[in-house]
C-alpha cells in the first residue's frame, strides 16, 4: 500500500501524531472534568462567604450606631440605622441566591432571616425610644437588642464555618480527582510510548535496509570499482536514488574518457556557478594566494578579480578591521580542524563564524565569515588543497534581531505601569488599609510582592540590555565625569545589607583614585551586577572583594571582583556571558534571576572598547576582570598619591 519512502515516513510520523493527539485529548478531558468538579462549588461558596461577611459587617455598624444613639449622637447614628438594614437585607438576598435548595446552609439562612425580621422590628422601636425616652431605650437595648445582635452574629459565624467546610471538601474532592487524572494520563502516555516505539522500529527497519545496500555500493565505488551497480527493485525514492547512482557511475566512466576541452568546459561551468552566487566568495591556494573570486567579492574588496589574482590576503582588504576578522577566522578554522582531527569542509565552515559590518552600495551590510579548509586524503598530494572564504549575508537576520530587541523593549516598558499598580495594590492590602488580614493572607501578599519585585528587576534588565544593543556605537566618554572612590563606596554601602543578610563579607582591597570620563550609570551597573552575581554563588561565611586600579601603560580602568564561591566549570565559562544563561548550583539560590547581568556587563564593556575576563576554579572561587578604555582625570592630591605609588617624586 505504501510504496514510496515519503509515504512510509509519513505513516511513521502520522502514528506518532495520532498518539500525541490521543494523549492530549485524554489530558484535556481529564482537566475539564477536574475543573467542572471544583469551579461551581468554589464559585458558590465564595459568593456566599462574601455575602456573609457583608452581613456581619452591617450588624457591627448597626450595633455601633445604636450605642451612638444612646450616647446622644443622633445626627451621626440616624442615617446608619436607616441605610444599613437595606444593605444587610441585600447581602442576605445574595447569600440566598448563592445557596442551593437542598444546601445545608439553607436552615441557617432561614434562622438568620427570622431573627433579622424580629431585630428589625425592634430596631424601629429602639429608634423611637432613643429620641423621646433615652432611659427606656437603654434598658430595651440591654434587655433585647444586644442579645438579638449576638444571636445573629452567632448564626453568621455558624454560616461561615459551613462555608469553610464546603471549601475544604471541594479541595479534597479536587485533589482526589487530580490524582485520578494524573494516573490516567500516565497510563495513556505509557501505552502511547510503547505503541510509538514499536511502530517506529518496524517502519524504520523496513526503510533502512535499502539504504544499507546503497551504502555498500558506495563503498565499492569509492574503492575505484566503476562497474558497481545497485539492483533496482521497488518503487520508492531509494529505488530512484539507486537508479541515479547507476547513472552516476556511468557518468564517471565517461569523465575518465573526456578530453582536455571538455575539462575546460566543465571548469568554465563551475566558474559560472560561483559567479552566480550572491554572497562574496574567495578561494586561496595552500600558499595563501588568491585563486578565484566572484563579483560580489570584488564589491567588498574594492578591486577587480584580474588585479587581485595571485595576491596574498593582506594585500586584498583595505579595511584593516575586516582583514583582522578574516585572519582570525582563518586561525580559528585551522585550530578547529587540528582539534577535531577531521578533513570535513562542513566542520571547518561551522568552526569560524566571526561577523563583520561592511558598507555596501550606501547601506551597512553584515556578513558572517565562514572558512573551509579544503583538504584531501590522498597520500601522494599535499593535505591542504585550498582555503575557501565565504561571506554570508546576514543583514536580514541582524534587522530581525534589532526588531526583536525593540519589541522586547516596548513590551517591557508597557509592563512597568501595570506592575507598579499591582505593587501599590499589594502594599495597600499588606498594610491592612482595606481591612484586617490573617497570617496566611499576609504570607500570600508577601509572596506576591516578592514576585512583583523579581519581575520589576527582569524588566529593568531587559530595558537596560535593549538600550545597550540599540546603540552599538562607542559611548561618548566626555559626557560625564565622576569620582571613582566615592562611587564605589556608595555602591558598597548600598549593597552591605544584602551581604550581611547572607553572612558574606564585602570589602574593597584597593581603590583607584581620581575621576573617570564615562557614564556613572554604566560604571555602577557593571560593579553592581558583578557583586550581585558573586553574592548569589558565595555561601555563608565566604567573602567578596573589589579591586580597582588605573593601568597607565594601557590607559585603561581595571575593576576586579573576586569571590570565594562555588566557582564555574570550564565548559560553562564559554557561555556564561550569553543572554538568558544561568549556571545552576545545588548550594546557590538565584530567585528572580534570568541570566542577564553578565550579558549587560559585557555589552557595557564593549561600548568602551573594553573586555571582560573570567578566571574561576570549581570549589575555590571566581574573579571577573573588566577593562575599560576611558579617560582619567586627577586632582592635585590624587595625582601626588598616584605618582608616589609609581616611584616618582613631585
Amino acid at each position: 500500500m505504501f510504496t514510496t519512502l515519503r509515504a512510509k515516513v509519513f505513516v511513521g510520523f502520522l502514528l506518532i501524531l495520532l498518539l500525541l493527539v490521543g494523549l492530549a485529548g485524554y489530558a484535556i478531558v481529564s482537566l475539564a472534568s477536574l475543573a467542572d468538579v471544583t469551579s461551581a462549588a468554589l464559585e458558590k461558596n465564595a459568593e456566599q462567604s462574601l455575602a456573609n461577611t457583608s452581613m456581619y459587617e452591617s450588624l457591627v455598624r448597626i450595633d455601633r450606631a445604636e450605642l451612638r444613639m444612646l450616647a446622644g449622637d443622633t445626627a451621626a447614628a440616624g442615617p446608619i440605622l436607616f441605610d444599613e438594614p437595606a444593605l444587610f437585607y441585600r447581602s442576605l438576598r445574595d447569600a440566598w441566591n448563592a445557596t442551593a435548595a437542598q444546601d445545608s446552609t439553607s436552615s441557617i439562612l432561614n434562622d438568620i432571616e427570622v431573627r433579622w425580621q424580629d431585630y428589625q422590628s425592634h430596631l424601629n422601636l429602639f429608634y423611637t425610644l432613643a429620641l423621646h425616652r433615652p432611659q427606656s431605650a437603654r434598658r430595651f437595648y440591654e434587655d433585647t437588642l444586644s442579645h438579638e445582635v449576638e444571636a445573629l452574629k452567632t448564626s453568621e459565624v455558624a454560616l461561615q464555618e459551613k462555608n469553610f467546610n464546603a471549601f475544604r471538601n471541594a479541595k479534597i474532592q479536587a485533589r482526589e480527582r487530580a490524582q485520578s487524572s494524573t494516573l490516567g494520563v500516565i497510563l495513556v502516555a505509557v501505552i502511547a510510548l510503547v505503541v510509538g516505539i514499536g511502530g517506529s522500529y518496524y517502519i524504520a527497519r523496513r526503510t533502512i535496509q535499502p539504504l544499507k545496500d546503497l551504502t555498500d555500493s558506495v563503498k565499492e565505488l569509492r574503492a575505484g570499482n566503476l562497474d558497481t551497480r545497485i539492483p533496482i527493485r521497488g518503487a520508492d525514492e531509494i529505488t530512484d536514488l539507486g537508479f541515479e547512482f547507476n547513472r552516476l557511475t556511468e557518468r564517471l566512466r565517461e569523465f575518465e574518457e573526456m578530453n582536455i576541452n571538455e575539462i575546460v568546459r566543465e571548469k568554465q561551468k563551475s566558474e559560472a556557478i560561483i559567479e552566480s552566487i550572491d554572497d562574496p566568495l574567495l578561494l586561496f591556494d595552500p600558499n595563501g594566494l588568491l585563486l578565484l573570486m566572484n563579483k560580489s567579492a570584488e564589491e567588498i574588496i574594492g578591486v577587480t578579480e584580474q588585479t587581485a589574482l595571485g595576491r596574498p590576503l593582506w594585500q586584498l582588504f583595505r579595511d584593516k578591521r575586516v582583514l583582522k576578522d578574516v585572519e582570525r577566522a582563518l586561525e580559528h578554522a585551522a585550530e578547529g580542524s587540528r582539534a577535531a582531527g577531521t578533513s570535513s569542509i562542513e566542520d571547518a565552515i561551522a568552526s569560524a563564524p566571526p561577523i563583520v559590518s561592511i558598507e555596501r552600495r550606501g547601506r551597512m551590510r553584515y556578513f558572517r565569515i565562514r572558512v573551509a579548509r579544503i583538504v584531501t586524503d590522498q597520500p601522494s598530494s599535499l593535505p591542504l588543497v585550498g582555503v575557501l572564504v565565504l561571506f554570508t549575508d546576514i543583514t536580514h537576520f541582524k534587522e530581525i534581531d534589532e526588531m526583536k530587541s525593540d519589541f522586547i523593549a516596548k513590551v517591557s516598558h508597557e509592563f512597568r505601569t501595570p506592575l507598579t499598580s499591582m505593587t501599590m495594590s499589594l502594599d495597600i492590602l499588606g498594610d491592612e488599609l482595606l481591612g484586617g488580614l490573617n497570617v496566611e493572607q499576609h504570607e500570600i501578599i508577601d509572596t506576591s510582592k516578592q514576585d512583583a519585585r523579581r519581575l520589576s528587576k527582569l524588566i529593568r534588565d531587559l530595558l537596560t540590555l535593549s538600550r545597550l544593543e540599540s546603540t552599538k556605537q562607542k559611548a561618548d566618554a566626555s559626557d560625564e565625569e565622576f569620582d571613582v572612590p566615592q562611587t564605589i563606596e556608595q555602591l558598597l554601602r548600598s549593597m552591605s545589607p544584602q551581604y550581611q543578610e547572607r553572612r558574606v563579607a564585602l570589602e574593597a582591597t584597593e581603590m583607584m583614585s581620581g575621576r573617570l570620563r564615562m557614564s556613572r550609570e554604566h560604571f555602577t551597573s557593571i560593579l553592581s551586577n558583578l557583586l550581585s552575581n558573586a553574592l548569589k554563588y558565595t555561601p555563608a561565611g565566604g567573602s567578596v572583594s573589589v579591586y580597582s586600579e588605573w593601568d597607565a601603560a594601557r590607559s585603561e580602568a581595571v575593576v576586579k571582583v573576586t569571590d570565594t564561591g562555588v566557582g564555574i566549570a570550564p565548559e560553562d565559562q564559554k557561555r556564561i556571558f550569553d543572554k538568558f544563561v544561568q549556571i545552576k548550583h545545588r548550594d546557590s539560590s538565584t530567585p528572580g534571576s534570568v541570566g542577564l547581568g553578565l550579558a549587560i556587563v559585557r555589552e557595557i564593556a564593549a561600548r568602551y572598547n573594553g573586555t571582560v575576563e573570567l578566571e574561576s576554579t570549581v570549589g575555590v572561587g571566581s574573579m571577573f576582570t573588566v577593562r575599560l578604555l576611558v579617560e582619567r582625570s586627577l586632582s592635585d592630591e590624587s595625582m601626588q598619591t598616584d605618582m608616589i605609588q609609581q616611584g616618582r617624586t613631585i
